[in-house]
């Protein structure tokens, strides 16, 4: 009985927490459902690159899109296929310091490193971890320190790699509820020295060392993997992101809002609600923020990017 008082009493704690910042006012959205020339299909991951360049998983049509911060195209590479430079639904991508453009390519169970615009360099796949090569790239992230993180959906776990691509072993086990556990983990995000995973079907996000040690978990009553639409809650966390001041950026996927926490884990805004108008979402799957704090937005559902301005102190 003292458990389930204590447990009813941390479930109302974290389901309604104040947000402590305003929602963002959406800015700009650019897309649009088709295979032309900046239109989408069914996109799945963005990331900004230091210079402004907007990075787009355009996954339905099986290539990556570059788009000027307004939208306006810039150029695009790959096509459907299983050959260097070609894809089988790319969900994700990542810049790292040099420029260079890791693609998560989830259908071709691998990661391809290009140079823009498009020249392609190396694969990463993981062979010679204990349970082998990767299976469903979903998430990447090149770490500051040059090692690069892969989610690996159906392997429920985190491939780690040197700077050279040497594989340095895996983060996380299969399994719920337990402090280290993962079930389809989706995205990778990095916060003062820690690993930020979005565990998509443990409805949480847990913070691992670089080494692989379970740190923290959010979300739900205690982070052991419930899910629901409290605030503070998740219904599929698929992306996370973090921002120059610390704060986390999650992509609450079936509860059609973002979330965004400070470093230690507590609520500072919601923002969205499913539709199609602006700043509604349909789904979104990932998030980015840029340098100078704006917020892009995948809206899956809609086959669009909106962008949020930064966020402001309540007043």
């Amino acid at each position: 009985m003292r458990f389930a008082l204590f447990l009813a009493g941390t479930l109302f704690a974290s389901g309604c927490a104040a947000p402590a910042l305003d929602a963002p006012e959406m800015v700009d959205v650019f897309g649009g459902r088709g295979n032309g020339v900046g239109q989408l299909f069914q996109p799945m991951g963005v990331v900004v690159a230091p210079d402004g360049t907007v990075l787009v998983a355009d996954t339905g049509n099986d290539r990556i899109q570059a788009l000027a911060a307004g939208g306006e195209p810039l150029w695009s590479f790959g096509r459907r296929g299983e050959n260097p430079g070609e894809f089988r639904r790319p969900m994700d991508i990542d810049v790292d310091g040099a420029g260079l453009i890791y693609v998560a390519d989830f259908g071709g169970d691998r990661v391809q490193l290009f140079r823009p615009p498009g020249e392609f360099v190396r694969t990463l796949r993981g062979e010679g971890t204990p349970i082998g090569a990767m299976d469903g790239a979903s998430g990447v992230l090149a770490a500051p320190g040059g090692e690069v993180y892969v989610a690996d959906f159906y392997h429920h776990r985190v491939l780690r790699f040197g700077k050279e691509g040497a594989s340095l072993g895996q983060i996380g086990l299969p399994g719920r509820i337990l402090r280290g556990r993962l079930h389809y983990p989706t995205d990778l995000a990095w916060l003062d020295g820690r690993l930020v995973v979005a565990d998509a079907y443990n409805h949480r996000i847990p913070l691992f060392s670089p080494e692989g040690n379970g740190l923290a978990r959010w979300g739900g009553a205690l982070g052991l993997g419930f899910r629901g639409g409290l605030p503070g809650w998740f219904r599929t966390a698929t992306g996370v992101a973090t921002d120059e001041g610390g704060r986390v950026y999650v992509a609450d996927f079936q509860n059609h809002r973002i979330q965004v926490f400070n470093r230690m884990g507590r609520l500072l805004a919601i923002f969205g609600s499913q539709g199609t108008g602006p700043g509604d979402f349909e789904r979104p799957t990932d998030l980015d923020i840029a340098l100078d704090g704006r917020i892009y937005v995948v809206d899956f559902g809609n086959d669009r990017i909106q962008v949020f301005a930064p966020l402001s102190e309540r007043k």
